[in-house]
């Protein structure tokens, strides 16, 4: 089958809120997991958490930010006074990451295989969870090897508003929603766009017992 290309993969300027057009690069996948599935992963994420658990961590600043984050895979981000790096071992707990589940890899290979990108291999897996009043500010992904791999993100629980920006921190930043469900994709000439989360939207989840919202950010860090 020939690979779709990102505009193909985009959903329509019509569709409620979406922005008038999304840029090169950025794909959509609009509801790619259903209700079952999003349960299903769920299941799995919470067997992660028990053994990662998020924590808010230190930004360059001195503060704290305001998503809790763990990691799965061969590394991990982090963030502390040190500055943002990948680790191999959790510093909160001094061990290693958890594994890749198979699920997470599936879900992954399924929507990567008529995307642009179908060779795409993450080996780390950033996952932030957002409540009621949490936000992510504008900031460029660039702490991986290789800025020609994508950036994969899952949503899981309460709809967000998703900040897309441009080249520039100052550059007009446009929001449309992202749902439990969806998986967004960023690379080409989207990559290094300056992006963030606004809003949570509480109680909007399909999964009643998912508090919040959980990104789940796949990247090919080394």
């Amino acid at each position: 089958m020939k690979p779709m290309t990102p505009a193909q993969l985009a959903f329509p300027a019509f569709e409620p809120g979406l922005p008038p057009a999304l840029p090169e690069g950025l794909v959509l996948r609009r509801g790619f997991l259903d209700l079952p599935e999003q349960k299903s992963l769920w299941i799995t994420l919470q067997e992660v958490l028990k053994a990662a658990p998020g924590v808010q961590t230190r930004t360059k600043g001195g503060g704290y930010t305001s998503a809790a984050m763990t990691n799965c895979g061969k590394v991990g981000w982090w963030s502390d006074a040190k500055g943002y790096r990948y680790t191999p071992t959790n510093p909160a707990s001094g061990g290693p990451w958890p594994p890749f589940p198979n699920a997470f890899l599936e879900v992954v290979q399924r929507v990567m295989a008529e995307s642009p990108w179908p060779g795409f291999a993450p080996d780390a897996c950033l996952i932030n969870h957002y409540v009621k009043g949490a936000k992510m500010g504008l900031h460029q992904d660039k702490d991986e090897a290789d800025f020609s791999q994508p950036i994969v993100t899952v949503s899981l629980g309460d709809t967000a508003d998703f900040l897309i920006g441009g080249a520039a921190r100052g550059d007009k930043a446009v929001p449309f929603k992202v749902q439990s469900g969806d998986v967004l994709l960023m690379g080409g000439a989207s990559r290094m766009r300056f992006h963030g989360i606004r809003k949570i939207y509480p109680g909007t989840s399909p999964v009643s017992d998912i508090g919040g919202r959980y990104s789940l950010t796949f990247r090919k860090a080394l």
